[in-house]
């Protein structure tokens, strides 16, 4: 008789299987899906269930091919039509990921989020985009970990937020390409001079909001239009349209080009004629904003001085009669209060010594009179020592605080002992530390407390 497991011949295993997973009524049911197919049917791009489904069958447990009966579906369902039971369970169940699929979705995070880093972002002085591979490289040192089911979006932003703070790669957003359209305004009189001083406010105030001056380029279209492009960060866009909305601009935003960037072989030459320019940019942008400082700081002096004239013409109109500031007022109140509270610490301090003092005079008189009733001269200081043995010869070790002599055994014991750990407390009240005896005879809540 041949020997060895047969396993049954008539049972199909289904491999390769993604399972989507839903309770429901207090049972369990599942179907059999081809991997990577329920994201695209969730998303819209695949309708087709031949296409999602190895089988149009649900199951109670698919690993031991256990279909659910049509009682329990319409018991839990309301129809017995596995079709829309399918469709139920794809699109609310819950998808059991394999490994293999979760290090797959991943990886297509991780490549959307490098992806878009390197088709946004630039870096800060040759204007120039970096490659997918550096982008990765940088993430990878920076330890910025992708989340499977966040918004791509969002991963980006802290991304580029976190490659620079952690010092890995100069890289920032590239800019926009904008143009503000100043609409016709036929009201105004004069329609030449409005449209100037509406240029002029939109430059101020693009200024205001840190786009550079040399980025502004004010043109006029063949429609009697008058466009101004700038550059500016794309993070900066809802101020814009602020801008463009403001009455004293009224215009609207156009977006040009959504990421400028430097495109074409790079020369030595070419290099140094961009930086030299983008030092006299800096420059001028620095020598403009000192200006404004100053003229910002001369205006608040002038002020400053026409308010001290008016207040002395003021204060020569009124009579003789002087009052004190409320600052001064003031100040002298809290110094009062100050002084107050000072007197209350020191009266304080002194009741406090004085009530420590009685209660170290009270516990000497308590222990002289307990010297007394034991027969101990009132001209010892109360620290004769009786231990258990008595110094004799040998290598004894003597205590300071409790008295007499003890060996080496006794002498550890001793300092854990409750006799020499109350000696020591009367020692940093003042008071002369009592023997053994003693110590046996007083009351054990008044030590512990």
């Amino acid at each position: 008789m041949p020997s060895g497991n047969h396993e049954p011949v008539n049972q199909v295993r289904l491999t390769n299987v993604a399972v989507v997973r839903l309770l429901r009524g207090g049972n369990r049911f599942e179907v059999a899906c081809y991997k990577n197919k329920i994201i695209n049917y969730r998303q819209g791009t695949e309708t087709d269930l031949s296409e999602v489904l190895q089988t149009e069958r649900v199951f109670t447990n698919v690993s031991k091919g256990q279909f659910a009966n049509s009682k329990t579906l319409q018991k839990c369902f309301n129809t017995s039509n596995e079709e829309e039971v399918c469709r139920f369970i794809l699109d609310k169940g819950d998808v059991q990921v394999s490994d293999q699929e979760r290090a797959a979705q991943l990886e297509n995070t991780i490549r959307e989020v490098a992806s878009m880093v390197a088709e946004k972002c630039v870096g800060p002085i040759n204007r120039r985009p970096y490659t997918i591979t550096q982008i990765r490289d940088a993430m990878k040192s920076a330890g910025f970990m992708v989340h499977p089911t966040r918004n791509v979006k969002q991963q980006f932003l802290d991304c580029v937020k976190l490659i620079p703070k952690k010092k890995v790669l100069d890289i920032e957003r590239a800019k926009m390409q904008l143009a503000l359209v100043l609409l016709d305004n036929h009201d105004s009189v004069d329609d030449e001079d409005g449209v100037l001083e509406r240029r002029r406010n939109a430059t101020n105030l693009l200024i205001e909001e840190g786009v550079a001056k040399s980025d502004i380029v004010p043109q006029k279209d063949d429609e009697d239009t008058t466009r101004i492009i700038f550059l500016s960060d794309p993070s900066l866009y809802r101020k814009m349209e602020g801008i463009a909305k403001n009455s004293s601009v009224q215009g609207r935003i156009e977006i040009i080009q959504q990421c400028v960037t430097e495109e074409g072989d790079v020369t030595l030459g070419s290099e140094l004629e961009r930086r030299a320019q983008q030092k006299q940019q800096h420059d001028e942008a620095e020598e403009e904003r000192a200006n404004r400082n100053v003229d910002s700081v001369d205006s608040l002096t002038n002020n400053i001085q026409s308010n001290l004239a008016l207040n002395e013409s003021a204060t020569s109109k009124e009579d003789n009669h002087y009052e004190l500031p409320p600052q001064i007022t003031n100040s002298r109140k809290a110094q009062k209060a100050q002084q107050k509270k000072s007197k209350k610490a020191k009266r304080r301090e002194k009741e406090e010594q004085a009530e420590k003092d009685e209660r170290i005079a009270a516990e000497k008189t308590r222990q002289k009179e307990r010297a007394e009733r034991l027969g101990i001269a009132e001209g010892s200081n109360g620290a004769t020592a009786e231990p258990s043995i008595a110094s004799g010869g040998g290598d004894t070790k003597p205590c300071n605080t409790c008295g007499g002599s003890f060996t080496p055994g006794e002498y550890r014991s001793h300092f854990r002992s409750d006799w020499h750990r109350y000696n020591v407390k009367l020692k940093m009240k003042g008071v002369a530390p009592i023997s053994e005896r003693e110590f046996e005879l007083c009351d054990a809540d008044e030590f512990f407390s």
